[in-house]
């Protein structure tokens, strides 16, 4: 019988599994770099902050890394490490939860969820509207208003499938709102600051009205701690819009008649950001008292410390380049229609804050 190369090859060359430190080495080669990077960047942003600029770390974090992105570039070892900022972000999101007691929790999210679904549908219809008078591709608006009602980024690529959007249309509508998170991470705290705004009313309108979660708490957290935590328990009730949001923008894609059906169980649960359960979930846990207050500082210090991994990250990821990449259209339908819903959610902010603290 002829001898095959399978049968000539040596035993343990053949469907042999990598060996388990061969494959944890792998990943710590391509992720160590970029986690180096934001850990740096994060630490000489908060000596900045207490010896130098006076700001929070925050603002510190996302302006020191988008100077070194901007200026120098990005080594392309570095990518892989710098794109895990999200998942820290919602690491310290649901640490966060420990430290708000759901009996105070659960209360503001029952208020702050009728406000929350008004502002979605408000932002869906006043984009869309924008994007039509623009003269945009329909696909792209409804990315758009994904986008900028919902949760950002990734409200966007759970409603690109649904509506048949291609690359570059899902690379503009990013783009977009990435260049607008930038913009508000610088904007409103100035606008905070000069119009004297409570920490309540500043982080509620900051979650009602900042598009991407990441810019959301970056914009909170740049103003207070308090208001960062209400811009997060603000932006949970935007982000459970998404399933709701998607069925509708997927439906009028397809020009179906029921077009503002609700989404089935199933498809509403695989649309919704599991940290989100996660963070409640840690919130139901602090109200039992099983956490002692020397848990719940380390658990606060712990989210600190991901939160400045997160905003560093979210600095490399701010672009000048975008805005020439992505067009000036998108950019102006999202901007006018943010200026517009920023008003908009200030107004009630100030006229229902009263009345949610």
């Amino acid at each position: 019988m002829r001898e095959t190369v399978a049968d000539s090859a040596p035993l343990h060359t053949i469907n042999q599994p990598t060996p388990y430190h061969v494959w944890v080495w792998r990943r710590v080669k391509r992720y160590a770099p970029g986690l180096l990077a934001l850990a740096a960047v994060g630490y000489l942003a908060l000596l900045a902050s207490y010896f130098l600029t006076g700001l929070q770390y925050v603002p510190t974090a996302v302006l020191l890394g988008a100077f070194i992105s901007n200026t120098f570039g990005v080594h392309p070892a570095l990518h892989k490490g710098i794109s895990t900022y999200e998942l820290w972000l919602k690491a310290g999101i649901v640490l966060l939860g420990a430290q708000i007691a759901f009996s105070a929790l659960g209360p503001y999210l029952l208020k702050a969820l009728p406000v929350a679904a008004l502002v979605v549908a408000l932002s869906i219809y006043t984009v869309l509207a924008v994007g039509r008078l623009l003269a945009l591709p329909d696909r792209l608006c409804m990315l758009l208003a994904a986008g900028t009602g919902v949760c950002g980024v990734s409200a966007i690529i759970h409603t690109a499938p649904e509506i048949g959007a291609d690359d570059e249309e899902i690379e503009y509508a990013v783009g977009a709102i990435l260049v607008l998170g930038a913009a508000a991470i610088v904007l409103y705290p100035l606008v905070g600051s000069v119009t004297g705004l409570s920490e309540q009313v500043y982080g509620l309108w900051t979650g009602l009205s900042v598009n991407n979660t990441a810019e959301a708490v970056a914009t909170g957290y740049s103003f207070t701690i308090a208001a960062g935590s209400i811009a997060i328990a603000t932006k949970v009730c935007r982000v459970l819009m998404l399933g709701p949001a998607v069925a509708f923008l997927g439906s009028r894609a397809r020009s179906e008649p029921g077009a503002r059906r609700l989404p089935g169980v199933r498809q509403a649960w695989r649309r919704l950001p599991k940290f989100v359960l996660v963070f409640l979930a840690f919130s139901l846990v602090a109200s039992t008292g099983v956490l002692s207050d020397g848990d719940l500082v380390s658990l606060a210090n712990t989210s600190q410390w991901l939160f400045l991994l997160a905003f560093a990250g979210i600095g490399f990821k701010l672009r000048w380049a975008d805005i020439r990449t992505v067009g000036p259209r998108p950019v102006i339908a999202v901007a006018v229609a943010s200026v517009f819903l920023s008003a908009i959610t200030l107004l009630a902010s100030l006229l229902v804050a009263p009345v949610m603290f």
